[in-house]
């Protein structure tokens, strides 16, 4: 299983605060798992069929200990929208980019299994375009772009220490509440 976690530094405050107290779990856990409904909540709103909602059901309280939890994301993609980065082929030669609707969710091997022939669209001399496609009635019909690295940009979605904090005072308040109330 590849594991990604992101960790969020922390108010020093709130963390002292957890350490003076008899039974800090009580007050940790709930904190922990507002993070990760947060950082779930972040997920899902980024939208797509299914992408970042699989990305949202892998986040979750990963470790509790008593000064501290973990809040960790088991997604393969969840770090690396998080910071961005460089993408390369892991058992092909190329990327197989969609340029298409027809090619939009789909991978280059199903259109194959469906019985259309894919080939690399030629240039004059030779070389070729690097754009993936099959040929219906004479008319060329691109699908994929082909490349051997993309740079992708960062997403975003973990919430930030100043979330995470504005969340850990919100749970200390009804941490505080219960207690005095």
């Amino acid at each position: 299983m590849f594991n990604v976690k992101i960790k969020t530094e922390v108010d020093e405050y709130l963390a002292a605060t957890a350490d003076k107290l008899d039974n800090p779990l009580l007050f940790l856990v709930p904190w922990g798992n507002a993070v990760a409904k947060d950082a779930r909540a972040n997920a899902r709103a980024k939208g797509g069929r299914r992408f970042w909602r699989e990305i949202a059901r892998a986040t979750r309280v990963r470790t509790v200990s008593p000064n501290a939890v973990e809040v960790a994301n088991w997604h393969v993609a969840g770090g690396h929208k998080q910071t961005g980065g460089e993408i390369r082929p892991k058992r092909a030669k190329a990327l197989t980019i969609p340029i298409s609707d027809e090619a939009k969710g789909k991978r280059a091997g199903e259109f194959e299994v469906g019985g259309r022939d894919l080939f690399v669209l030629p240039k004059d001399q030779g070389d070729t375009t690097g754009i993936l496609g099959y040929s219906d009635n004479g008319e060329f019909h691109a699908l994929f772009v082909l490349r051997k690295r993309v740079v992708q940009e960062a997403e975003p979605w973990w919430p930030d220490a100043r979330r995470t904090t504005q969340l850990g005072i919100i749970e200390a308040d009804r941490f505080v509440d219960k207690e005095i109330g």
